[in-house]
């Protein structure tokens, strides 16, 4: 697929490695009611090749924002998302990472620990439906051995977005 068709219609969020390093872009559709099967809310490069080389992107090698941490730090939130990501540091919450899903991986468990100093904390903020309990589920269960953890539950129906500042302050900043 062209690059114009993949994004076209979709906001470009580029998206960088831990070494910075740009390795392609996500886009998110504009308009929430052009969601369909074949018309995704987010879409990921695939695979593609460049210089006679292969390329094929895994978001589950790295962290959406991961780059940006100059750990290990004392404190950092981990949400699902983008908007989760982008929200949380309009708002004063700078150490703020995204697994990109729902989904989180061993090797993105492993970054999440190495951004972390031995006697900080790993805040989980995700979605309150099923697939946001399942992602801290998940969390708790890698990272748990290594890190301490705390689990912020939003109510069903609820996003990281959903939260005020004052809700944030409250929450992870006092």
């Amino acid at each position: 697929m062209a690059v114009r068709q993949y994004l076209k219609c979709r906001v470009a969020i580029p998206l960088n490695d831990a070494t910075g390093k740009l390795v392609g872009y996500a886009g998110r559709v504009v308009d929430d009611s052009t969601i369909t099967e074949d018309n995704p809310r987010y879409r990921f490069p695939g695979e593609r090749k460049r210089d006679g080389k292969n390329f094929e992107f895994r978001k589950t090698l790295f962290l959406y924002n991961g780059c940006r941490i100059k750990g290990p730090v004392d404190d950092l939130v981990v949400v699902e998302g983008f908007t989760g990501v982008w929200w949380l540091d309009q708002n004063g919450l700078s150490n703020v990472v995204g697994t990109m899903g729902a989904d989180c991986s061993e090797k993105q468990a492993e970054l999440i620990v190495a951004l972390v100093k031995p006697g900080g904390m790993v805040w989980i903020l995700p979605d309150g439906d099923k697939a946001g309990e399942r992602h801290a589920q998940t969390l708790l269960t890698l990272i748990s051995p290594h890190r301490a953890m705390r689990w912020q539950k939003l109510a069903d129906g609820k996003q990281p977005t959903d939260l005020s500042r004052e809700e944030l302050k409250m929450s992870f900043i006092s």
